[in-house]
Formats: C-alpha cells, sequence, structure tokens
C-alpha cells in the first residue's frame, strides 16, 4: 500500500472522489447518482466505475475507463424473479482466482486519475483497490453480498473472500431497509447510518402524462423490474383489467409483439424515469431498495411480489406495508396477468406513509468529505 507522501500531496480539498458501483440491477446505480449530483453540488469532480448504464448517472460525472472485468459479481439472474444460484457461484470463483491481480490494476487507475475519496457500494474488489492505492473509501448500502452469499449453500469460501474485501473499507455508511441480524455486517470496522437515499420527481405528473400520451384520469400502474424482464408474464391477459392502463419500459415492452388496447409499451426507458413513477397511481415490481426508495419519497402505491431466495426481500416485504400503501401478489398471479383484484385492494386500502428523513445523499455526501478531512489529519506531515 503506498503512502500519500509516495502518492504526492492530495488536493487540500477532496477535488476527486470516485463512486464504485455494482452493475446488479438498478438499485445500486440510482443511490449513488443521487450521492454523485450531491457531491457535484459540492464543487467536487466525481468518477463512476461501473457495470451500470451510464444514463443512470449524472451528466456532469466521468466515467473510469474498464479494465475489462467486471468490477462486480453480485448475482446472476434467469430475469427480473429469477436467481440463478449456481452461475453466481461459478462467476465468483472464477472472479476470485483474479482478485489480487485486479485490485492491482484498479488501485493502479486510481491512482492514475488522482482519487482522494472512493465510496463502494458494494463491491469488495473496489475496498481492495483503494487500500492498495492508499485511498481512504467508505461502503454505501442497506445489505453486503457475504450476507447473501451466506444463505446459499456453497458460498463458504466466497463469504470469505468478500468479507476480507469488506475489512478493508474505513467506514461503513448504513442506509435504512437494511437487516438487524447479528450477521448483517460482520466485516466492517465502523458503521454509521444515513438517512434514506431517495430520488423525488422534479417534473409534475400532468406534464410527464401529456409527453406520453397518457390520459390525465388513467388509474396508472407502472411495471417495473429493474431493467430486467418478468419470464412468463401474460401481458395479454393484462387486457381483462379494462379500468387500468399498464406501462411497460424496455426490456419488458421490447419483448411482447401484441399489446392489449390498455397496454402503452415505451420504446424506451425514460431517462427521468422517477418522474414517470410519479405519474403513476401504482408500482407493480419486485421489491429492491431503489425502487421502494423511490415509491416511499413521491408516495406511490406498491403491488409487489417474490424474487426468490433472495435474504433482502424479507427485509423489504417486512418494511412496505408498515412505511407504504402496499400489498403482496403471489408470483404465479402476477405471472398469469390476474392483478386486478389486487389493485382493487390496494387501491382501496389506507396506507400510512413513512415520515422518515430521506435526505441520505446530502448526509452521506458530507461523511464522505469527513473521511478526506479525517485522512489528511492523520497521514500528512
Amino acid at each position: 500500500m503506498k503512502t500519500n507522501a509516495e502518492r504526492g500531496t492530495r488536493n487540500a480539498e477532496p477535488g476527486t472522489v470516485a463512486l464504485a458501483v455494482s452493475g446488479h440491477g438498478f438499485g445500486h446505480a440510482v443511490r449513488c447518482a443521487e450521492v454523485a449530483s450531491a457531491l457535484l453540488a459540492r464543487g467536487v469532480r466525481v468518477k463512476i466505475r461501473t457495470d451500470a448504464p451510464a444514463w443512470l448517472f449524472p451528466a456532469q460525472a466521468e466515467f473510469l475507463p474498464s479494465p475489462g472485468w467486471p468490477l462486480d459479481v453480485g448475482v446472476a439472474q434467469y430475469d427480473g424473479l429469477e436467481l440463478d444460484i449456481d452461475e453466481t457461484r461459478r462467476r465468483w470463483q472464477a472472479f476470485a482466482c483474479e482478485l489480487d491481480a485486479r485490485a492491482r490494476a484498479e488501485a493502479d487507475l486510481l491512482e492514475a486519475h488522482r482519487v482522494d475519496v472512493l465510496v463502494g457500494d458494494i463491491p469488495p474488489l473496489a475496498f481492495a483497490a483503494a487500500t492498495r492505492a492508499g485511498v481512504p473509501c467508505a461502503a454505501l448500502t442497506n445489505f453486503g453480498w457475504d450476507w447473501i452469499y451466506a444463505a446459499w449453500p456453497g458460498f463458504e469460501r466466497i463469504v470469505e473472500t468478500v468479507q476480507s474485501g469488506y475489512r478493508q473499507a474505513d467506514l461503513l455508511l448504513r442506509l435504512p431497509l437494511h437487516s438487524d441480524s447479528d450477521d448483517a455486517f460482520p466485516a466492517f470496522k465502523r458503521i454509521e447510518d444515513v438517512p434514506l437515499i431517495a430520488r423525488r420527481a422534479r417534473r409534475p405528473r400532468a406534464q410527464v402524462r401529456a409527453e406520453l400520451g397518457l390520459p390525465a384520469d388513467a388509474q396508472v400502474v407502472l411495471l417495473s423490474f429493474g431493467g430486467f424482464t418478468a419470464g412468463g408474464l401474460d401481458v395479454g391477459a393484462l387486457g381483462e383489467w379494462s379500468d387500468y392502463l399498464f406501462v411497460l419500459t424496455p426490456p419488458l415492452s421490447t419483448s411482447c409483439d401484441v399489446l392489449p388496447s390498455n397496454v402503452v409499451g415505451l420504446n424506451q426507458t425514460p431517462a427521468d424515469y422517477v418522474s414517470l413513477l410519479r405519474a403513476s397511481d401504482v408500482v407493480v415490481t419486485k421489491p429492491g431498495y431503489g425502487i421502494v426508495a423511490d415509491c416511499l419519497a413521491n408516495r406511490v402505491a406498491v403491488l409487489f411480489t417474490d424474487r426468490g431466495p433472495f435474504r433482502e426481500y424479507d427485509v423489504l416485504a417486512d418494511c412496505l406495508p408498515r412505511l407504504a400503501c402496499a400489498r403482496y401478489i403471489p408470483r404465479a398471479m402476477l405471472l398469469a396477468g390476474q392483478v386486478g383484484p389486487y389493485l382493487d385492494a390496494l387501491l382501496a386500502s389506507d396506507g400510512a406513509w413513512t415520515d422518515q428523513p430521506m435526505n441520505g445523499a446530502e448526509v452521506a455526501a458530507q461523511r464522505i468529505l469527513d473521511l478526506h478531512e479525517q485522512a489528511k489529519e492523520v497521514t500528512f506531515w
């Protein structure tokens, strides 16, 4: 590991913050995009290292070049609802064989771009690289991959490898919607809780509907599966529920040849997705941090289904009915398109919305700057 003297004196202010973001789904990316915006507003230069789509992040952010391998393994999925545990294990075993060499290369990348602080959500490789480069680093998450993998057979060595990366983080900025179990965050040396990070719609509901050709008086239902399809979904059966107008975005919308008259398939996902969400009356989804946080912030009702043996689901499924207007639909009923009765019951219910703080992006941005200041105090001479 290089010292600050060996790397050269860091900027008096944190000129460059790198965000190392898992490409698994969109949840990690959308919350890091909010942190990126908060940092940019403070005059910080932000560089992104991720496998997630660039359009999810602020236009002012820069992107670190990929060295030719994924930053994170995450979880292999057949689609938005089905996990592939065996493939995840195979990918991680191959990834672990190259971990040290990749950490050295990632460290060189941080040094070449004169990164002052790294924030990881939540690739173990990122923290190993930051340590090698002598860069202070923080994790930002509501769960760790070690906690997810620990529930599956044959992942014992993988869990150890993940935790060896997490132990190198200086700090965990822990988000709400996390597990309170003792084994949820065993590897992080220091934990600080921050408020919910969520996106708020910036454009009026009526304007968004008009732009997309959605009737002002329609009960709009947005189907959202985090950038995945919902394998086996009978879109044609949605035509039975004429009281509702269903909206699909890619890749779900592009997987259907003929749509019923009450189903709208958008050709591309709007860059301002959260405004589309706010323009809807209900979101049908599998719970993940990003979509849950956005629905809480914009007070959009949630009809949710299960997503297989992914431990975060149990936490979110428990929280949703307590924090939002939310209702569960069995996966078989959703895939069969038999959503009408569940939507009726959801919209007839009196859901109590949470009033918890949602300024987590601003709080996290300040703690990242604080971490840089603390590192200077310890290492400068």
